[in-house]
């Protein structure tokens, strides 16, 4: 059996956590009585970031998972920005205290996926480099038959998906807005699970 060299394994070890600890700052619009997106995903340890756009609001969770903390912050022009981290997987909701159901969002919550990285026995692909400008590699430790990839942007829109072929695959990101990437990766009965930048 052939083994790599453990400087390449470092480097790809490295690249995988970079991938999967990077947290995003996702940034929400708030003005003409909306929130802008209102609905997207993100993963444990990313920053929400509520930006003032116009008029008077609020952004004020109405629902949030078991043991995450809830938050109600004025949107005006003496406050234009408020930060939350999500530090719990699950669905939030909130509103504009304000406009109420006229001006509301959800936000999806799903667990990074560090846990399985620092797992050899679950790891079975490197997905690099991170942020990425005009190709992604994805690197399989062993070809499967049914090796599938979904990529969508965080308001879970499809962007592309393939059968992958053989243990190397480059993906042409050149002309991809800029901007962060979900992905999720199966093999067989394995499923891994990742986001990227694109700049």
């Amino acid at each position: 059996m052939k083994t790599l060299p453990l400087k390449k394994m470092l480097v790809l070890a490295c690249l995988s956590l970079g991938m999967f600890a990077r947290a995003t700052v996702i940034t929400v619009t708030v003005a003409s009585n909306s929130f802008s997106p209102a609905t997207f995903n993100a993963f444990v340890g990313d920053t929400i970031e509520w930006v003032w756009a116009g008029g008077t609001h609020t952004t004020t969770s109405t629902s949030v998972p078991a043991g995450a903390a809830t938050w109600n912050h004025p949107m005006t022009s003496s406050s234009t920005t408020f930060q939350y981290v999500v530090t719990v997987a699950g669905t939030y909701n909130y509103w504009c205290a304000i406009h109420t159901t006229m001006m509301e969002g959800t936000i999806t919550v799903t667990p990074n996926s560090v846990p399985v990285v620092t797992d050899p026995s679950k790891t079975f692909a490197s997905v690099f480099p991170n942020p990425a400008s005009a190709v992604l590699t994805i690197h399989l430790e062993a070809y499967a038959a049914n090796n599938e990839l979904l990529i969508t942007d965080v308001l879970g829109k499809e962007i592309d998906k393939e059968t992958l072929k053989g243990t190397s695959n480059e993906i042409d990101i050149s002309k991809w807005a800029k901007g962060t990437y979900l992905y999720r990766l199966k093999c067989n009965d394995k499923v891994m699970q990742g986001k990227f930048e694109v700049q």
